[in-house]
């Protein structure tokens, strides 16, 4: 095969690639100067701020000592892939304190090698230990993002996963190339073979997508984060209500005749605000909460839609099975105890559930039929559950004890 020197200059693709890592390294830092708590960013910074010395380094091989071109850069090197797994595991919500020692590894063992062995002098056996620590990290990285990948389903994780998916694959051929098409074990200076060429073009494009996707992740991963933040109440964790209202309201288009709404409120919650202090008003809303989000079933959309007040819309449930699901969070309530300074704090809840067969799939009346089968529950003595009947079917129906005092 003929040289690539006839259409492409390694030392210049380095140069050209080092300048697009000098770009991305200064555009991750500008982003991280901006959320300084996302130390992944910052890992990430710091992985192309070291690839950026280690391409320079490489370019110059024969112009500057051996021992700084090949020993330091690849030391470099590794670090850098070390950093960029770092930043990647950070990213994944994984990091530890062994992750800084493992991130750092690679470059360890590539320097006691480079001390202890003139091993390294051989050109191939410098690229299949190079290949092999890095093939080790890249891994990581993908096994690290497919694991997280379920809980932060960004498009952008994804892409990323394959695009190291596909440069650890090169590492493997890479290190098999060096056994089966070596080249001269003692070049020193950059071989400009088409081999070679092609190696340093997939790693050059590896290292700026791999840059580009950062960016992208970092966007997607803030759009989302401010998505769920305007979605979300904030001290429940639950759909606030103006989410609520949208979801529940797009699940009732088509005039299904399945789905129940169900709203709670907590009992006398402003005597508990008043009694206890509106910190343990807090938690009593967090633990109401997490009752509810536990007793939620699958396609539930559970919501706080005003101070103690929360509804849970069930789209494939009957009214009779809404009273049961209504009748569980009464009654787990009912058992629930928040301590308190004065006091451990007791609590009930009262239910209003209304079905769409009875009601119509229309939200407003669904949500209206609710409201005055919750305001029969509390009329009627509270901590219980009351069904809204249209005028024309079997009489409504209440379910509960006598009222529980707050302790």
């Amino acid at each position: 095969m003929g040289g690539l020197g006839e259409f492409l200059d390694i030392p210049t693709l380095l140069y050209t690639v080092a300048a697009a890592s000098l770009c991305i390294f200064v555009s991750l830092i500008l982003t991280w100067s901006s959320v300084r708590g996302e130390t992944y960013i910052l890992s990430w910074a710091a992985a192309f701020g070291l690839a950026l010395v280690t391409m320079i380094l490489v370019a110059l091989r024969g112009l500057v000592p051996h021992t700084l071109s090949v020993t330091v850069a690849n030391t470099i090197l590794l670090g850098s892939f070390g950093l960029l797994w770092l930043g990647y595991h950070r990213f994944a919500g994984l990091d530890s304190g062994r992750a800084c020692l493992t991130a750092g590894l690679g470059a360890l063992i590539w320097m006691i090698m480079a001390a202890a062995t003139p091993l390294l002098d051989n050109m191939n056996a410098r690229a299949a230990v190079l290949s092999g620590i890095e093939l080790v990290y890249l891994l990581f990285i993908v096994v690290d993002l497919v694991r997280h990948h379920p809980r932060e389903p960004l498009p952008s994780v994804g892409l990323t996963a394959v695009v190291v998916g596909v440069h650890a694959a090169m590492q493997v051929y890479w290190v098999v190339s060096t056994i089966v098409a070596p080249t001269e074990p003692t070049a020193i200076v950059l071989p400009n073979s088409l081999s070679m060429g092609l190696r340093f073009t997939e790693s050059s494009l590896f290292v700026v997508f791999l840059g580009l996707l950062q960016l992208v992740v970092i966007g997607q991963r803030s759009e989302r984060r401010y998505r769920i933040a305007a979605e979300t109440d904030s001290l429940t964790g639950l759909a606030n209500r103006g989410h609520y209202f949208d979801r529940a309201e797009d699940a009732l288009i088509g005039g299904r005749e399945r789905g129940a709404l169900i709203l709670f409120d907590i009992d006398h919650f402003k005597s508990i605000n008043d009694t206890h202090g509106h910190p343990v008003g807090d938690r009593v809303l967090i633990e109401f909460a997490a009752i509810l989000r536990a007793t939620t079933p699958t396609g539930g959309i559970a919501a706080r839609i005003g101070g103690e007040e929360f509804a849970l819309f069930l789209p494939e449930a009957t009214t009779d099975e809404a009273v049961g699901i209504a009748d569980r969070v009464r009654r787990a309530t009912a058992s629930l105890r928040v301590a308190a300074v004065t006091g451990t704090v007791g609590l009930t809840v009262s239910c209003g559930v209304a079905g769409v067969r009875e009601t119509g799939s229309d939200h407003q009346a669904l949500h209206a039929a609710a409201d005055r089968a919750l305001y029969d529950a509390k009329r009627e003595g509270r901590d219980r559950v009351s069904i809204q009947r249209p005028p024309s079917s079997s009489p409504q129906v209440s379910l509960g004890p006598p009222v529980l005092s707050v302790r």
